[in-house]
């Protein structure tokens, strides 16, 4: 973030009732559906995925036009930071590719979003996620699921994946990267599930049914054992390492599609419907802070920045905005 932005006060549960839009990237494009965000762990860039889109911002610069952007030839499931210099998606099977015609993994720069490397996938990617070391977990169709190293661009496992039929929304690491997380819908039998594995003990994962219809989002907490799984309306907080339920908590004034949780895991934030946000206290289940648009827009993802001090939200028109509190006196 920039000097100006650093002047911003952590958001904590006392000073969330402040929270106001302080910044707006990008221009209005019309309508764009379930656009996802990422910041690189730096905070310093953010990224944008929405159809077959990818934009991305320099958030030390003063300019809120994208830093840079490219248009692939399909919709990816998703596009993540592999630090602060590259960005990993997976790349759909064209003519063009190593493999003609086959499913890949690609890493762009993120600097002109040229090809910097590809792989070629047994099969499509439905879901992805990037841990703090530099580890890729990509889920794939036909219940097949690989680590791979993005630094050294290669192979680390393959893990057992989720049921061919389900659908994934979304998948996560832990801190230290012993734990990965997958929510899923089952359509056929009208339920969530959680897949967890323990990449340090099997690579086969241990599946919980949710107890709810609709996975909207998955996080592990960032200095407790915790995970936490969320649907449309619920909340699951679980131990990981005793693989049991410590509460759950339901709110049904919103509907939401995502998760996220602050940098110290006391806050968590979702994407409401009429393009808006939501926070929540994770221990309490109070919400602390709502915003609507009252807009029919369709809303994105909403996280935090690493650092605590933003919440960037996808707000249905291909513009993102960044919500703070107060400046530190």
């Amino acid at each position: 973030m920039s000097q100006t932005d650093l002047t911003r006060a952590v958001i904590t549960p006392a000073n969330t009732p402040g929270l106001k839009r302080v910044r707006q990237l990008g221009s209005q494009l019309g309508i764009v559906r379930w656009e996802r965000l990422c910041f690189d762990p730096s905070g310093t860039w953010l990224l944008a995925k929405a159809d077959s889109r990818l934009r991305w911002w320099n958030l030390d610069t003063a300019t809120d036009v994208a830093s840079g952007s490219v248009e692939l030839k399909m919709e990816p499931t998703e596009a993540l930071f592999h630090g602060s210099t590259h960005i990993v998606t997976a790349g759909p099977p064209v003519e063009e590719a190593a493999v003609t015609w086959r499913p890949r993994l690609m890493a762009l720069s993120a600097t002109d979003g040229s090809l910097w490397r590809e792989e070629t996938l047994s099969a499509p990617a439905i879901g992805l996620a990037m841990s703090r070391d530099g580890m890729l977990l990509a889920i794939l169709e036909r219940g097949e699921a690989l680590l791979w190293d993005v630094a050294g661009w290669k192979r680390i496992r393959d893990l057992h994946g989720a049921e061919w039929h389900v659908s994934v929304k979304a998948c996560t690491f832990s801190r230290d990267s012993q734990f990965a997380a997958v929510v899923v819908t089952d359509y056929d039998h009208d339920l969530a599930y959680l897949y967890l594995w323990n990449l340090k003990a099997s690579s086969r994962p241990w599946v919980h049914p949710l107890g709810f219809r609709i996975a909207a989002g998955v996080a592990f907490h960032p200095t407790q054992p915790l995970l936490v799984a969320r649907g449309a309306h619920e909340v699951v907080v679980m131990d990981v390492n005793e693989r049991r339920v410590l509460k759950t908590f339901n709110d049904y004034n919103y509907y939401v599609s995502n998760l996220d949780l602050s940098p110290d895991g006391e806050l968590m934030v979702s994407s409401t419907d009429s393009c808006g946000l939501v926070v929540h206290h994770l221990d309490t289940g109070e919400v602390l802070f709502h915003h609507s648009d009252d807009s029919e827009l369709p809303t994105g993802d909403a996280v935090f920045s690493p650092d605590g001090r933003f919440i960037a939200l996808a707000q249905g028109d291909g513009t993102v905005g960044l919500w703070g509190v107060s400046p530190v006196a």
